[in-house]
């Protein structure tokens, strides 16, 4: 996707992994978002068609965000957004120059 402003860059994404770190006040384990990188995101407004393919396909919470390429992100990470932790759904990538990526995010029920 080449025609997305750079200034609708406003909002910080965290991508890294779920992982079970032990609480330092209770000596329980709880499971907890560890963030690798952070980059620089912004709204990325569906179609209607995309939507109803996202619905057909029973895919909920679902959110998709503007990033500039980065080869880190693939669909085997997480995602922390305004506090909320996603699972990385799809990334729709664009390896040129100026390219960004679209990145398509799943609320997770885990944490």
């Amino acid at each position: 996707m080449k025609n997305y402003d750079v200034s609708r860059l406003k909002r910080r994404v965290a991508f890294g992994t779920i992982k079970t770190v032990e609480n330092d006040n209770t000596g329980d384990y709880d499971t907890e978002f560890v963030p690798e990188f952070t980059v620089w995101c912004g709204d990325y407004t569906q179609t209607m068609t995309q939507q109803y393919t996202l619905l057909g396909e029973d895919i909920k919470a679902v959110k998709s965000i503007a990033i500039r390429h980065n080869d880190k992100v693939n669909d085997s990470i997480q995602a922390q957004l305004d506090g909320v932790v996603y699972d990385v759904a799809a990334v729709n990538s664009d390896s040129d120059v100026n390219a960004f990526d679209v990145v398509t995010l799943q609320k997770n029920s885990k944490v």
